[in-house]
């Protein structure tokens, strides 16, 4: 039984890990006047990580409409439009 439960453990350790590691990515969406809204928030993204998902959707790039981020940096928003 406690090889059991250090096992279960353990695979939820290196679960927590491999998120930290890669990232959650948070995905783009699409506001109801058309411009986009992603997250970038936390301890694995940047503000780079925002850029990067706004130049992967806008193939002609982007203009940034505006960048929110709380006290801690758990929470960054890019608002963006793509240009034509």
């Amino acid at each position: 039984m406690k090889f059991l439960s250090a096992l279960l453990l353990s695979v939820i350790f290196l679960t927590g890990c491999q998120q930290l590691i890669h990232g959650q990515q948070q995905p783009v969406r699409t506001k109801p006047n058309g411009d986009y809204l992603v997250g970038c928030g936390g301890a694995v993204e940047t503000w780079g990580s925002c850029n990067d998902k706004a130049m992967k959707t806008c193939p002609k790039s982007y203009d940034a409409i505006s960048k929110e981020e709380n006290s801690t940096g758990t929470v960054r928003e890019l608002t963006f439009r793509c240009r034509k």
